[in-house]
């Protein structure tokens, strides 16, 4: 058997420090209470169990953990938890995680430290078995409620979610509705997964050939907001919603008001906790009664009993909605008779790029421009590498099919010097202040020759986003420690990613927990660029001299070359290729430990992870804090003859709550409301250094003066061929003096040669 001697050795502690984190007498830091807990449950040391009885006999603390202070319900759970405690002489300490791995791990250690008598607590982490067993292991007795990890053995108290969800979907059959949608939370959490799994059995399994009516959230209201724009733009009639909190019914109903979607004749069905006051809940909302109180006070008993040793195994405790016993007026269906067509109205076509945060946002709240505006948005798409040749097409052609076109940053000064793009500088001095809400390193990316031809759309820079919990696991902190001889963090160098990307990769690192460090899009010029670029920067290179020549052959260059050929070795497939989407899908899906990639990716990222790995995303700036920076503007076609609607487009899309509403689907906002909104930081965090990281990225092409603006395209297809022969092995001097050569003489091509002479003179 395993004795405190052996747990301190194998934490790196002292005995002392070991006794002081096991019983609580003196403050020890996270890190050490986190190395005691790992080597206890590796050791499967338990501690002297009448010197821990002892302890118990003085401790009167109760520890309890919620997820969130805004959840109604839980605040219920909790009522109930302090009635009893109290009663019974105990003093209750609270704390919140936020559904955030790392701060219930911590606060559950504070708790476990400071030798609490029982602990009651409603989990982000029940599916975590080595966390479950970590907590389990301190012999404190413990109460889940409401999400049922999967260990056995364990005391728990939850409500019958199940028969809730099969009671109600035959009540609205019953009453004529067939065209059901349910919204939930991650069906990784119990309660949930037992809402989809009835659902599917009562309703989808009846209803052969339909799609599948279940919406998941991370059970904001944010998140259900988001999710309910997505939801009724596909499907703006739904007969009955069934949603699992509160909070997921606010999100819907603001979704549904936006989109202008009447839920008037629909009917919406709340999971929420009994109280008398009709009032308390959403106007022209059903709700179920589920018992929350009682829930919280059967816990709280239970934990007693644990206390003083009353029972002799695990007990479970399930309760019922009351509306199980005492029914819920559901209205017949009445079937909704179709609106008229409001006759013709004016249309305004847009050729934007085929991704969720353009074309897809944009189709979700086109109802709602439609509505505030009168105007309908017909949105067309395509790549991105196909884009700037069809707007140069539509623009020559005689008949011109678009009124608004969307293009990326680097294209703008050669659309504009073409001609293609409206001057709308007059536009925008008219109603500066108005103007005055777009970030200004955004807006300055819309100028040309000091004249306005577009606005900013989206917009950020590069972000490195990396899984946290591997990054602060103190076994695998342990062993790169040991390899390296310095702490694991996310990289701050070119060459530090590198070196953490090799440790992560299990050809290299057997014991690594993911396949591999990272991966690297460049599939096409457009994204293996950026990678080189702030590679580059990072190194103290440049790609453009005095007077605006290449400079790609140089010594820092090399540098930067030569380590993206050496990232080949710690990513899934040939960096040629991979796609954005295909690193994004690396890095969700657990196959990754980092990635460098763009804020317009964030808001998928955290949404997948939250489903897959659940809350363990971290993200900082990238290496060398050298990002590139990157957006997507909107300009008027030159030859369009709907001008003016396309200012009212442009002044819509600037408004208050349609830029909130845009940075709930995105992630990202290129206007300066979202960054002042604590609620909207808080969904989106990443957005808390978006200010730093703009100050701190560049631009992608260089300024020309007095020449022919040469399309950005063009020079990026000359680096990326000479940077595909440097991977297959061609020497990187070679190849850098041949991308140099390369640009010179598609820069005379365009008449820059003229213009370095007259420079020169």
């Amino acid at each position: 058997m395993a004795t405190i001697k052996d747990v301190a050795r194998e934490a790196g502690l002292s005995i002392a420090t070991v006794s002081c984190a096991l019983s609580g007498k003196k403050n020890v830091s996270h890190n050490s209470r986190i190395k005691v807990f790992v080597a206890i449950e590796k050791l499967n040391y338990v501690p002297n169990e009448s010197a821990r009885k002892l302890k118990l006999r003085t401790s009167r603390d109760i520890g309890v953990l919620l997820t969130s202070i805004d959840d109604l319900y839980h605040s219920e759970i909790f009522k109930g938890i302090t009635t009893v405690i109290q009663e019974n002489g105990f003093s209750v300490n609270i704390g919140f995680s936020n559904n955030q791995p790392r701060v219930e791990k911590e606060i559950i250690a504070n708790f476990i430290s400071r030798n609490f008598a029982g602990i009651i607590l409603i989990s982000c982490l029940a599916n975590d078995p080595v966390y479950i067993r970590s907590l389990l292991s301190s012999k404190i007795p413990v109460v889940f409620v409401e999400r049922r990890p999967r260990k056995k053995n364990i005391n728990f108290a939850g409500i019958t979610n199940k028969k809730t969800i099969g009671f109600l979907v035959d009540r609205l059959r019953a009453a004529g509705y067939k065209n059901i949608c349910l919204f939930c939370g991650n069906p990784v959490i119990s309660s949930e997964s037992d809402c989809v799994t009835a659902f599917k059995e009562r309703y989808l399994k009846k209803r052969r050939g339909t799609r599948d009516r279940i919406n998941y959230t991370n059970m904001t209201r944010e998140d259900a907001f988001r999710v309910a724009l997505a939801e009724f733009s596909a499907n703006p009639g739904p007969e009955a919603i069934i949603a699992t909190s509160g909070n997921i019914a606010h999100g819907i109903l603001e979704g549904a008001r936006v989109l202008g979607v009447s839920l008037e004749k629909s009917v919406i069905i709340a999971f929420s906790e009994e109280t008398w006051m009709d009032t308390r809940y959403l106007p022209g909302a059903l709700h179920t009664s589920r018992p929350a109180f009682k829930l919280g006070s059967g816990a709280a008993s239970l934990l007693l009993r644990n206390i003083r040793g009353e029972t002799e195994k695990p007990e479970t405790l399930l309760l019922d909605d009351n509306i199980l016993n005492t029914g819920i007026a559901i209205p017949r269906y009445v079937p909704q008779k179709k609106e008229k067509n409001p006759g013709k109205i004016p249309e305004l076509r847009i050729l934007m790029l085929n991704t969720f945060f353009a074309a897809g946002a944009m189709e979700i709240l086109a109802g709602k421009f439609r509505n505030d505006c009168g105007a309908a948005l017909v949105i067309e798409t395509d790549t991105q590498n196909r884009l700037l040749d069809r707007i140069m097409n539509d623009s020559f052609a005689g008949k011109p099919r678009y009124d608004i076109y969307m293009f990326d940053i680097p294209h703008l000064n050669y659309l504009a010097q073409n001609e293609c793009l409206e001057d709308i500088s007059d536009f925008i001095s008219s109603d500066k202040d108005y103007f005055n809400s777009i970030t200004k390193k955004m807006l300055d990316n819309s100028l040309y020759q000091n004249r306005y031809y577009s606005i900013p759309f989206v917009g950020g820079a590069q972000l490195m986003f990396y899984r946290i919990d591997l990054f602060e696991d103190p076994i695998i902190s342990k062993d790169y420690f040991n390899i390296h001889k310095t702490k694991l963090r996310p990289p701050r160098t070119w060459q530090e990613f590198n070196a953490v990307a090799r440790f992560f990769t299990r050809r290299h690192n057997p014991a690594s927990p993911v396949e591999f460090g990272t991966s690297c899009p460049g599939i096409i010029a457009e994204e293996l660029c950026p990678e080189i670029y702030s590679r580059i920067w990072g190194f103290g290179g440049r790609f453009f001299g005095r007077n605006n020549l290449p400079q790609f052959s140089s010594g820092n260059n090399a540098e930067a070359f030569e380590n993206l050929k050496e990232l080949q070795n710690y990513t899934p497939g040939p960096i040629f290729s991979t796609s954005i989407i295909d690193t994004v899908r690396d890095f969700y899906s657990g196959k990754t430990a980092m990635l460098i990639s763009y804020t317009l990716y964030a808001s998928k990222i955290m949404d997948a992870i939250n489903r897959n790995i659940f809350g363990k995303l971290g993200f900082t700036f990238i290496p060398g804090r050298s990002p590139i920076s990157t957006g997507w503007n909107l300009g008027i076609n030159a030859f369009s003859n709907k001008t003016e609607i396309a200012c009212k487009f442009f002044k819509w899309l600037y408004r208050q709550d349609v830029n909130y509403y845009f940075t709930i689907l995105d992630g990202q906002s290129t206007s300066v409301f979202p960054y002042q909104n604590n609620e909207l930081l808080k969904f989106y965090p990443w957005m808390q250094i978006t200010g730093e990281n703009l100050k701190l990225a560049r631009k992608r092409n260089p300024h020309t003066k007095n020449a022919i603006v040469i399309p950005w395209n063009k020079i990026e297809d000359i680096v990326y061929l000479y940077t595909r022969r440097m991977f297959e092995g061609e020497a990187t001097e070679t190849c850098l003096k041949n991308i140099d050569e390369g640009i010179t003489a598609l820069m005379d091509i365009y008449g820059h040669f003229y213009q370095r002479q007259h420079e020169n003179q």
